[in-house]
């Protein structure tokens, strides 16, 4: 099995207050002013990371603008988080086997990663395994699939990059109900994960164990979440019916999760959540028996920086990595994303 040895995470220098983003937006749809409010303060969040500066907004281009902008931040981004990875776990880019990116919010053909190649001396015989459409799924999904890797190559180390830039994705001309929630909650920030294989020599440092995890699609669901394509870029897809799918779908699956690997809900010691929106919040604690307080790290994530699709609940790791859990608690991670589709993950702490 494969392991988290330590997670890092990086934002834009720009952060607005919710009140300055609001004000901003309900001057480009006055008449749009009190239901911006309203999803605003529903949110629950206090603030964002921003990629440019929030007046600057209105004049986004093009898909070619956005696309431009959003490499220039996640070069820049992604680039510190690996450093930072690599100094404290006392590795090299030499020492890295495999480099894995998600996003939903750019795009760019060499990918993320390759360009980071070219900054970072990484090995030319580096695999690398980009990775597109997933959203807030990615960040679990991703550290699954990683640990899929590691379990055929125990002697090696991977890193898993997680970089969303979602307010470069506002559309403003779009004055749909989707929209309007997506510009009161969505947010910046980029996160790097080093994960090794059971036979690396960072196994027995690093903070958890990957014990098992699984995937769950739902038919039909095209138009719960997602984009669609449009010449300004990205045009977010988003249903009202998520809260609602965590009971119909979320809650049998997690059931039969946790007893196919005979355990309960009191088993789980620390939940690792993403934090999609209050209403997802409050749902995914109904169905999991566990407290508000149990999904403190995924609140104050949302609060303090917003929904940053797959990058929150790595985010979310890096706060519960803090928490110093005893040897072999068992933690849960879970996050839901287009398709729509959820991914759980059961980890230990070593």
């Amino acid at each position: 099995m494969g392991a988290i040895h330590s997670v890092a995470t990086s934002f834009p220098e720009i952060y607005a207050s919710q009140e300055d983003i609001a004000k901003e937006i309900g001057s480009i749809w006055p008449d749009k002013q009190k239901h911006v409010e309203q999803f605003h303060s529903a949110s629950k969040v206090q603030g964002r990371h921003l990629s440019i500066p929030l007046s600057e907004y209105k004049n986004l281009g093009d898909i070619s603008d956005r696309s431009a902008k959003w490499l220039e931040t996640a070069l820049k981004l992604q680039t510190e988080n690996i450093e930072k990875l690599l100094t404290k776990a006392g590795l090299t880019p030499q020492d890295i086997n495999l480099i894995v990116s998600t996003t939903v919010t750019g795009l760019a053909i060499p990918t993320l990663e390759a360009r980071l190649m070219n900054r970072l001396p990484f090995s030319p015989n580096t695999k690398r395994l980009p990775i597109f459409g997933l959203g807030c799924l990615g960040g679990v999904a991703g550290i699954n699939r990683v640990n899929d890797y590691l379990k055929g190559h125990p002697k090696e180390a991977a890193l898993l990059l997680a970089t969303e830039l979602c307010t470069l994705t506002f559309q403003f001309n779009d004055k749909s109900v989707a929209n309007l929630v997506g510009t009161s909650l969505f947010a910046d920030g980029a996160a790097a994960v080093l994960m090794v294989g059971d036979e690396h020599p960072l196994y027995k440092k690093s903070q958890f164990e990957i014990l098992t995890g699984e995937s769950f699609f739902y038919p039909d669901t095209e138009r719960i979440m997602g984009w669609d394509i449009v010449s300004t870029g990205f045009q977010i897809v988003l249903s009202g019916d998520v809260p609602k799918i965590v009971v119909e779908q979320v809650k049998p699956n997690l059931d039969s999760f946790l007893s196919h690997n005979k355990i309960t809900s009191s088993d789980v010691n620390f939940l690792v959540s993403h934090p999609g929106g209050p209403k997802v919040l409050d749902k995914l604690s109904e169905v999991s028996g566990k407290s508000p307080e149990d999904f403190r790290h995924s609140w104050n994530s949302l609060q303090e920086k917003g929904n940053m699709s797959s990058v929150s609940v790595l985010h979310v790791m890096e706060k519960t990595i803090q928490d110093n859990h005893k040897t072999n608690e068992i933690g849960l991670m879970l996050a839901m994303g287009p398709a729509f589709c959820s991914e759980m993950c059961l980890i230990k702490k070593l």
